[in-house]
């Protein structure tokens, strides 16, 4: 007997098996996409959660190498007050060069990290280290490595914002550890002092305000161990000498107060190690060496005493490792590049001993980490940016050579932890912010990218700490005061 066929509405769901499939995904279940999004959810987080905790054990890592840096190094500092009965005054790659010079007493750094400052006046010290990430701490004979908070580089202006000079004041320096600042007043003839208040950065002028200085002082200097200042006497062809009180601030002529020069020395600096000047000759081309006795502060011209330039040399700069000055050539548009001899002071052009400026460059200045160097261009109002290759000293545009500054910028300032630089923008009577990128060097202006300032400033100064930021107001008779924030 047959069985009668089942109708199609109760008909047996036949499933259709692909023959070139493996035996072993027959009937196998696949997953839906919600299933799938869910997976990659939590692969993700799983994800997020190892980068966050890698992050964090790494974090730890550049604190703890940063602490124990700074603990070793203010040991080493104690060690060398112990020998000598009195804290390095100067310090040059890492290594103590006053009062007395030994490298027994050198200060030793972890990988990525350097450090960015050191102030002492001898009794006394401040030392401050960053990672390449910008983990920045710093410690003192009295406190342990402490965080140092981030700067966004705003400038502020003080509740009294200016302070009166002499009469038309160009260059501006302050001491190392912050207590002191002077002011060459090009038509006054004088030097201004002040002293700082180092919480708030107000300064106050000296019982006694001026000292003498020849004939039209431009450029104005201070040696790291604050027991020196020069200044270029630009209408008497000389460099004046002061020694100063530590305590009070005040200076005093050498018993010799001057030093013969070239023709129109403008710009001056003394190298961090205590034992070099160099002034720059605007009128003669040329650049004045000197030795300085790191004792008395008497200087001492070397016996070849000057080495050719550019057209107008006007600023020099030296780097914190002693080894290059750079110098900007007004009237030829370019900077020089020399190599320095640590032990004579000498100076030797590189073997390509210039590189393209904008029109009519200005100040200058060079990055603690030496990776960089910044020049104004007065006539082109531009800030030309360059790296540095710290074994030849030799220089290299950046790919965006420069960057927009205004109206005739003058001078120009890098902070100690080499985040932040301003430069004095004399057309406009204000002063330019940009934030520093620390590892291309490029620059970037601030979101509020300018600060007023009194009429046509000319030169700027930042305090070590990165704390306060000075200007000369040339038509102004006057210093504008700011506190970084």
């Amino acid at each position: 007997m047959f069985k009668k066929p089942q109708s199609s509405n109760n008909k047996k769901r036949v499933d259709v098996i692909d023959a070139n499939l493996p035996n072993s995904t027959i009937g196998s279940p696949a997953f839906t996409i919600v299933e799938l999004l869910v997976v990659i959810v939590v692969i993700g987080i799983l994800a997020s959660i190892t980068i966050v905790s890698y992050t964090g054990i790494s974090n730890k890592a550049i604190v703890a190498s940063l602490q124990t840096d700074l603990d070793s190094s203010a040991r080493q500092l104690k060690l060398y007050q112990a020998m000598y009965g009195s804290y390095p005054t100067t310090m040059a790659s890492n290594c103590p060069t006053a009062p007395t010079a030994d490298n027994n007493y050198c200060l030793k750094n972890s990988n990525n990290n350097s450090y960015l400052t050191y102030t002492s006046n001898g009794t006394g010290f401040s030392l401050t280290e960053q990672n390449t990430n910008g983990t920045t701490y710093t410690i003192t004979d009295g406190t342990m490595p402490t965080y140092v908070v981030p700067h966004t580089g705003q400038l502020a202006a003080l509740a009294t914002p200016t302070i009166a000079t002499g009469v038309t004041p160009y260059g501006i320096t302050i001491s190392s550890d912050g207590a002191s600042v002077y002011a060459a007043n090009t038509s006054g003839n004088t030097i201004s002092m002040y002293s700082r208040n180092n919480g708030t950065g107000a300064l106050t002028a000296l019982a006694t305000p001026t000292i003498a200085a020849g004939s039209s002082p431009m450029g104005i200097t201070i040696s790291a161990d604050g027991a020196s200042v020069y200044a270029a006497n630009n209408g008497a062809n000389t460099v004046l000498m002061y020694s100063r009180n530590a305590i009070t601030g005040a200076l005093t002529a050498l018993a010799t107060p001057t030093i013969a020069a070239g023709t129109g020395p403008r710009g001056i600096a003394v190298s961090v190690d205590g034992t070099s000047v160099y002034a720059t000759n605007y009128g003669a081309n040329t650049v004045s060496m000197y030795n300085r006795n790191t004792s008395t502060g008497a200087l001492t011209a070397l016996a070849t005493p000057t080495i050719a330039a550019g057209t107008s040399p006007f600023e020099v700069a030296i780097s914190a490792d002693g080894a290059s000055v750079y110098v900007t050539n007004a009237g030829d548009n370019t900077v020089f590049m020399y190599s320095r001899n640590a032990g004579t002071g000498a100076l030797t052009a590189l073997a390509t001993p210039t590189i393209a400026a904008g029109t009519g460059p200005r100040g200058i200045t060079i990055s603690a980490d030496g990776a960089s160097v910044y020049a104004t261009n007065l006539n082109s109002n531009t800030i030309s940016m360059y790296s540095r290759n710290t074994s030849t000293g030799a220089l290299t545009a950046l790919a965006t050579p420069t960057i927009s500054a205004g109206t005739n910028p003058q001078d120009v300032a890098i902070s100690a932890d080499g985040s932040s630089v301003y430069a004095a923008n004399n057309g406009a009577s204000t002063v330019l912010m940009y934030s520093r990128n620390t590892s291309t060097g490029a620059l970037t202006a601030l979101a509020t990218p300018t600060i007023a300032t009194g009429t046509n400033p000319w030169a700027i100064v930042m305090s070590t700490d990165g704390s306060s930021v000075y200007v000369t107001s040339w038509n102004a008779n006057a210093i504008s005061m700011y506190n970084r924030n």
